[in-house]
C-alpha cells in the first residue's frame, strides 16, 4: 500500500540535526499559512487539494509511504537465568495453568535492624512471622505450609541475581500451617521460640546493623508448600514489609519486642522455577527456543516464557538516506476462550526489550521515552495489544540497533499469561509501518 501527499520542512523532526534547517522550517511555517490565507481569498473557487502548492519551493515536496508488507515472525523463547530484577516484590507458592504447567515462586531477603534491644538478659515470649499480603490468588480454602530457612550467601547490593539461583539454604527454621489469606489484610504466624532464641544468641553482632546482615544472619528464604492445588502470595517491602517479631521481657514483667524487617533498603531476589510437562497433554506447548514458526506464541508471567518477534523485512530500508519513521506499530491478536483466557483477565500491561549484539536485555527507546509512549495495553474492541516502537525502527534503520527483533515479556506484577495468535493464524502479528523521504 502506497499513499503520497506533501508538507514543508518544519513538520520533520529527525533528530534535530539541522539548525538552520529548523530555522528555515520555522520560517516557513509562520509565513506560509499568510499566504495560504491570502490565495484562499482571492480564489474561492480554486481546488482546494492545490491551493498554496504554487506557493511552496518544488523540493519542499516530501513522500510519505505506508507499507502493510513487513512481516512478523513470532515465537516462543525461554530463558532460565533471567534476572531477579524487582527488589521490592517478594513472591511466594505456585500456579497451575493447562496450557503452561506448574509454576513455583519463592524469595530470598535480608533481614534488617530497626529497634533498639535491651543489653539485659531476655527472656522470649513469643515469635510471630507477621505480613500484608498485596495479592493473593489460587486455593485459599485448603491449608498450606510456610517453610523458612537460614541462607549462608551474603546479599549485596550491586550483586546480580538470577531467577533459578540456589538459595543456599543452611539452617531449616520450621513449617508453620498458613492461615486463610485476603489480600491487604494483616497476618501473624506463630513460630517457634527457637527461632527468636537463634537470631538473639548473639547480640553483639546487631552493632553495627551492617554486621548482622553481612555476617551474622545473611538472609531469610520463604518458601511455601501445598499438598493440593497451589496458593499464590504477594508481599511489598515498601508498603508492607515482611517482619518476624520477637516478644520478650528482662529482668521485670514488661513485654517489649524487637522486630527483624525485610524493608524496602533490603537486598532479596525471587525464584521461579517452570514445569511444562505437567499442562494438558491437549495444550501443551512444543516449540521453545527452536525457532519454530508455530500458529501460537506464548507469553509467561514470573520470568516464564516470552516471545520474540522478528521483521526481517525491515532490512530492505536500512540506510536509506533521508527516512523518517512517522509510525510503526504491532499489533498482537490473543486467544479468548470461555475457560482461562476471558477478555476480562487479560493483563493490562506488556513491555518490550530488545538485546544488543552482546545479548544483553535493554528497553526499547520508546520505553525509555515514556510507558505510555511505547503503550503495551489491551484493546478489548480488537482483541490485541498495541505496541509503538518507532524510536527503536527508526534508530534501527539509522544503524544505532542491531538487530530488527524486539521482545515481548511482562512486569513482574503480571498474574494472568497470554496466547497470541501468529505466523499465518487468522489473525495474526500485524505490522503498520509510515516513513516519510524527503
Amino acid at each position: 500500500m502506497l499513499t503520497m501527499t506533501f508538507m514543508t520542512s518544519c513538520y520533520l523532526n529527525k533528530r534535530n540535526k539541522n539548525h538552520i534547517g529548523q530555522l528555515t522550517g520555522l520560517l516557513k511555517s509562520i509565513f506560509f499559512p499568510f499566504a495560504l490565507l491570502t490565495v484562499m481569498l482571492a480564489s474561492c473557487d480554486q481546488d482546494p487539494v492545490n491551493i498554496g502548492v504554487d506557493l511552496l519551493p518544488e523540493d519542499d515536496f516530501i513522500t510519505v509511504y505506508s507499507t502493510d508488507t513487513v512481516s512478523i515472525r513470532a515465537y516462543t523463547m525461554y530463558n532460565e537465568n533471567s534476572l531477579s530484577s524487582d527488589s521490592t516484590r517478594m513472591i511466594a507458592g505456585g500456579i497451575y495453568d493447562s496450557y503452561f504447567g506448574d509454576t513455583h515462586c519463592d524469595f530470598v531477603t535480608q533481614l534488617r535492624l530497626i529497634d533498639s534491644l535491651r543489653k539485659s538478659a531476655i527472656n522470649i515470649d513469643s515469635v510471630f512471622l507477621r505480613f500484608i499480603p498485596s495479592a493473593v490468588s489460587g486455593d485459599t480454602a485448603t491449608v498450606h505450609y510456610i517453610r523458612l530457612y537460614e541462607t549462608g550467601t551474603e546479599l549485596t547490593d550491586p550483586d546480580i541475581f538470577y531467577t533459578g539461583q540456589d538459595p543456599d539454604t543452611i539452617k531449616f527454621l520450621g513449617e508453620y500451617p498458613m492461615p486463610v489469606l485476603k489480600k491487604d489484610s494483616a497476618y501473624s504466624v506463630r513460630i517457634d521460640n527457637s527461632v527468636g532464641e537463634y537470631l538473639l544468641r548473639d547480640t553483639s553482632m546487631f552493632t553495627p546493623a551492617s554486621q548482622f546482615y553481612k555476617e551474622y544472619f545473611k538472609g531469610l528464604y520463604f518458601a511455601v508448600r501445598s499438598e493440593t492445588n497451589p496458593v499464590l502470595i504477594t508481599m511489598t517491602a515498601d508498603d508492607n514489609p515482611l517482619a518476624i517479631t520477637v516478644y520478650y521481657h528482662a529482668n521485670d514483667t514488661i513485654v517489649r519486642l524487637y522486630n527483624f524487617v525485610a524493608t524496602e533498603r533490603a537486598v532479596n531476589y525471587n525464584r521461579f522455577t517452570h514445569d511444562r510437562t505437567t499442562a494438558d497433554p491437549a495444550k501443551q506447548i512444543t516449540h521453545v527456543n527452536d525457532l519454530f514458526p508455530d500458529t501460537a506464541a506464548y507469553l509467561q508471567t514470573y520470568y516464564g516464557l516470552f516471545v520474540r518477534l522478528d521483521l526481517p523485512s525491515l532490512e530492505a530500508f536500512r540506510g536509506t538516506e533521508r527516512l523518517a519513521v512517522n509510525k510503526a506499530r504491532i499489533y498482537a491478536p490473543v486467544l479468548i476462550d470461555t475457560e482461562n483466557y476471558l477478555e476480562k483477565n487479560m493483563p493490562r500491561q506488556i513491555l518490550v526489550r530488545y538485546r544488543d549484539s552482546e545479548g544483553n536485555e535493554l528497553p526499547i527507546p520508546d520505553l525509555v521515552h515514556s510507558l505510555s509512549y511505547m503503550d503495551g495495553s489491551y484493546y478489548t474492541d480488537k482483541d490485541s495489544y498495541i505496541f509503538n516502537i518507532t524510536s527503536f525502527v527508526q534508530q534501527y534503520l539509522e544503524g544505532d540497533i542491531d538487530n530488527p527483533s524486539v521482545e515481548l515479556f511482562f512486569p513482574l506484577s503480571a498474574q494472568q499469561n497470554v496466547i497470541f495468535k501468529a505466523n499465518g493464524n487468522n489473525p495474526s502479528f500485524r505490522f503498520e509501518f509510515a516513513y516519510t523521504i524527503y
